[in-house]
């Protein structure tokens, strides 16, 4: 990816966004005689620890053993975060205007208030934005990025952290609307997190959550590298890198829908053997998507192999990934996500060769969306 130079007024408009899309959020620039201005040496300074250091206590998406708190999976930005089982969670991936097979960015929002049912108003919300793009305005070095957040006068103070490996910045706003950031350098974008109200206790809950993040195997996934798909009958939603072929299937049979997509590399050999096929995945991955009525049989996947079985979250909605342990081809290799939901059952079927890139698989399975 080629990377563009950003300016401190690209990261102020930047900032300007996130206040922007809600309006929790409102920003006004203080002078900067108002602002405790950093350094500019942009090497990371002495770690700053958070109010208070949680370490997970789950290793899997959804509700851990005590009930206490969910892992959430926010798919486009490649990242999780472990939250209190009473806040409620809202992943807003924002359409690109321009294109609307593609994402312009991402929002997401954690608060104590806009559960369905729920009270309407509260006193704690977790904001996140991000914007796509790979031109100059929303795509910066680490260097710059860290000497705009440590120079800007719109912070009070800036102190670095790094969290299972993604650096960034623990920040306060100056001046009467104080809200506290986090300010994160993810795959060459700026994350903002911001929290309101400002309040010590709000910001011990925020540093709690924050401490959680995990960043899952391959990046973010950028509006220039993947486009939407929407399910024709609104069933569900996923991404898929923007060189792939797919297509949606006639489904004359019990299947309510049927996807199929490929990688531009694909090259798959099919033998006849005695009542059966033989397939060998010498390149690039297959993938296909179906969803039929039932979801009683949904625990067993299709072929009784060896398998690693795993616990995996898609909106809340528990499934069970699988990935093949022996040979269930004649070469390559098969996973497999099943998700029951609401009377119905979703396959994610991949085969793909050994030397096959499997984050693209890991970008499909964190983006897929069920459609309520």
């Amino acid at each position: 990816m080629k990377i563009y130079r950003m300016g401190i007024t690209a990261l102020i408009l930047s900032l300007a966004l996130l206040t922007a899309a809600c309006g929790t959020f409102q920003v006004e620039v203080e002078s900067a005689s108002d602002a405790v201005v950093q350094s500019e040496d942009t090497e990371p300074p002495t770690q700053q620890p958070l109010a208070e250091e949680v370490q997970p206590t789950a290793t899997q998406e959804g509700t851990t053993a005590e009930s206490s708190t969910k892992r959430y999976i926010f798919e486009e930005l490649g990242i999780s975060l472990e939250v209190p089982a009473d806040l409620y969670v809202e992943k807003v991936p924002m359409v690109n205007l321009d294109d609307s097979s593609k994402l312009a960015g991402y929002q997401f929002y954690i608060q104590n208030y806009g559960h369905p049912g729920g009270s309407s108003s509260g006193d704690f919300q977790m904001y996140g934005h991000i914007q796509f793009g790979t031109f100059p305005l929303y795509t910066v070095s680490w260097e710059e990025f860290s000497s705009n957040t440590l120079n800007s006068p719109m912070n009070a103070y800036a102190n670095y952290i790094e969290i299972d490996g993604l650096r960034g910045y623990d920040t306060q706003f100056s001046g009467e609307r104080n809200r506290f950031v986090y300010q994160f350098h993810l795959d060459q974008h700026v994350l903002l997190i911001a929290v309101s109200a400002p309040t010590p206790e709000n910001k011990a809950l925020a540093d709690q959550i924050i401490s959680t993040l995990k960043v899952i195997p391959g990046g973010v996934s950028d509006a220039s590298q993947v486009i939407s798909i929407s399910e024709p009958n609104s069933l569900y939603q996923l991404l898929i890198p923007e060189d792939w072929e797919y297509t949606f299937n006639p489904t004359p049979t019990i299947n309510l829908s049927e996807f199929e997509a490929s990688s531009p590399d694909l090259e798959i050999v099919a033998e006849e053997g005695a009542g059966h096929q033989d397939l060998y995945y010498k390149q690039g991955v297959q993938m296909t998507l179906i969803v039929f009525e039932g979801d009683s049989d949904i625990g067993e996947p299709y072929r009784d192999v060896n398998r690693i079985q795993y616990g995996v979250y898609f909106n809340g909605i528990e499934g069970t990934e699988y990935i093949f342990t022996e040979p269930s081809t004649a070469e390559g290799k098969l996973r497999e996500v099943r998700i029951p939901y609401d009377g119905k059952s979703y396959v994610l079927r991949f085969g793909y060769a050994m030397d096959a890139d499997t984050d693209a698989i890991d970008r499909i399975i964190r983006s897929f969306t069920l459609q309520e």
